[in-house]
């Protein structure tokens, strides 16, 4: 909703530069359209169990990301007339495209004894996207095109959950790991925008119920379990130009449920 906010901010020129800045939102976005292709093979080995593989494909127009472009108003907070601002605002400035693998197992076998209901959910995503950006000079001006990934997406991730279900107790245990992946461009006040990439993500969570009786369920909820730490750099080099760190806390939960 925010890239659809209607008020701009102008700020006069303080610097003799020759041009003002002004921000806001685009009331005049479109949306973002996808022409998507999707084949999947699947097969069913057993109750409750399957193996599958999907090849997908998406042609992504009228992206919507930061740009600047070079407007004409009036000046009325300084008396300096008319002049040149140069507007920071989102715009259907992009195209791109995005196609991958994903191969997935789900196994429930069938054991005996305390073993029966054991079981394991995996799958592993291969991805590879690009897209283009347009290069604006100092006033606004296209100067050409920038290729890059697309934001927010890693090339390779997989999970996997270790699952036992029972009908009076219940556990998961999954495994959660992405690539590195392109973020964004460093803000544009700087004279040579650089590419921020956030490094591997990972994490390990474990969920587990037990129902006492029919009126009465205890919880258990523990997350980030390897307590990494994520590192965010400039240009996809970790090692060298390190931007930001986090550490998320871990979380352990208890909880009661009781039902008439």
């Amino acid at each position: 909703m925010s890239d659809l906010n209607p008020y701009i901010q102008y700020f006069p020129d303080v610097t003799d530069i020759g041009y003002g800045t002004a921000a806001g939102g685009n009331i005049n976005l479109k949306p973002e359209e996808s022409e998507n292709l999707d084949v999947s093979f699947e097969y069913y080995f057993a109750e409750g169990s399957i193996a599958y593989a999907t090849w997908f494909k998406r042609d992504i127009t009228n992206r919507i990301m930061p740009f600047r472009n070079a407007v004409t108003a009036n000046a009325a907070t300084n008396d300096l007339g008319d002049y040149t601002y140069i507007l920071s605002q989102p715009d259907n400035a992009g195209e791109a495209s995005l196609d991958g693998w994903e191969f997935g197992l789900t196994w429930f076998p069938e054991l005996e004894g305390m073993l029966n209901g054991l079981g394991v959910q995996a799958s592993y995503t291969k991805l590879d996207s690009s897209q283009s950006r347009p290069i604006v000079d100092g006033t606004g001006n296209i100067t050409g095109y920038d290729k890059t990934p697309l934001a927010g997406v890693s090339d390779d991730s997989y999970s996997v959950m270790l699952a036992y279900d029972r009908e009076e107790f219940s556990a998961r245990l999954s495994y959660f790991w992405r690539d590195t992946f392109y973020n964004n461009n460093e803000a544009a006040l700087f004279a040579n925008p650089l590419q921020v990439w956030r490094g591997e993500e990972e994490s390990l969570d474990f969920q587990a119920s037990w129902n006492f009786n029919e009126n009465l369920t205890f919880t258990f909820d523990a997350t980030n379990l390897t307590d990494p730490t994520f590192h965010w750099n400039y240009g996809n080099e970790p090692k060298l130009f390190n931007f930001h760190n986090y550490k998320y806390s871990q979380t352990y939960a208890f909880g009661v449920r009781y039902s008439m």
